[in-house]
């Protein structure tokens, strides 16, 4: 995973394909969702603040993550 702290530009790498990413506000709110086709995805962050990012893949249990930006 990797944000630029610049632009808020979030990236994953090494996903399976048919990961479902999810992307919430620190509130709650969905922001967005991929269903990724590759094995990246890209999210930009609208604004400073806290997120959290869920990912479920089939082969492996859900992972979250917080994240500041």
């Amino acid at each position: 995973m990797k944000l630029d702290d610049f632009t808020g530009v979030l990236s994953l790498e090494r996903l399976e394909v048919n990961t479902m990413v999810y992307l919430y506000s620190e509130q709650g709110e969905l922001i967005g969702k991929i269903h990724s086709t590759g094995d990246c995805v890209t999210f930009i962050l609208p604004r400073r603040g806290m997120y959290v990012l869920v990912i479920h893949c089939a082969s492996y249990p859900v992972e979250v993550r917080r994240i500041t930006y």
